[in-house]
């Protein structure tokens, strides 16, 4: 690796270490995920960074290696005792025997792929894996308009932003099927649009609590749909299995 591929990985160890958060809550956001892989072996953590899914899978007996293309965070992972390599992913998978993987994931990583490089992704990953076996990939929810224009837009690696529809049916395509999407990190209720409750509006002469409360359902109404578009939730998974 070049001095100025070196110096790009410090740079975005730092980068995330400021912005993704500590290992502890970037834990606590992927526990959701450690059920799915309950008895499974040879899982294979795409883009792992500091391993902290693979430090939970560790911590409940599921045998599991990661992979990333940094190599400041494969260094990391590696203090911490983990199994992890600095390789291409595609390239990492295509040199796998067939059926040989007893799951996958990629936590944040999608969104940083070309989409050609994704879908032969996608396609080759389906042919790694064994039946039944999960394929979990999380990453920023563009749908939601805080996220892309926080959280996507604030990384300057990020390639393309991935609709949750479009990771769906991609991963459907690919021929997983039990394909569903959840919901993660809701966006503050701070930053959220408050209603207006009608029940409040007392004390008023008839005509004027008629058209006040008119004025109000239409304010509801209104919040409710930009909350739906602006403030929804932050991330989201596309979990599929291999039939």
């Amino acid at each position: 690796m070049s001095d100025a591929n070196n110096a790009h990985g410090a740079l975005y160890r730092g980068f995330e270490d400021r912005f993704r958060g500590s290992i502890d809550e970037v834990r606590e956001k992927q526990r959701a995920f450690v059920p799915l892989f309950a008895g499974a072996s040879d899982v294979l953590d795409i883009g792992c960074g500091r391993g902290e899914f693979l430090a939970l899978l560790k911590e409940h007996r599921v045998g599991a290696r990661g992979i990333d293309s940094n190599r400041e965070m494969v260094a990391a992972a590696r203090e911490r005792g983990l199994d992890v390599v600095d390789a291409d992913a595609l390239a990492y998978l295509k040199a796998l025997p067939d059926a040989s993987l007893g799951g996958v994931i990629a936590s944040q990583v999608v969104e940083h792929l070309e989409p050609a490089y994704l879908i032969e992704l996608l396609q080759v990953a389906f042919r790694k894996l064994r039946p039944a076996a999960p394929i979990v990939l999380e990453t920023i929810n563009p749908a939601c308009w805080l996220a892309f224009f926080s959280s996507y837009l604030r990384d300057f690696t990020h390639v393309w932003p991935v609709h949750p529809e479009t990771l769906q049916y991609l991963l459907q395509a690919s021929g997983f099927t039990r394909v569903e999407i959840t919901y993660t990190e809701q966006a503050p209720d701070a930053v959220r649009m408050r209603g207006v409750d009608p029940a409040s509006l007392t004390g008023l002469d008839p005509a004027t609590t008629r058209a006040l409360k008119t004025l109000a359902d239409a304010y509801n109404a209104n919040a409710s749909i930009l909350n739906s578009l602006l403030f929804t939730y932050m991330d989201y998974a596309a979990i599929g299995h291999k039939s």
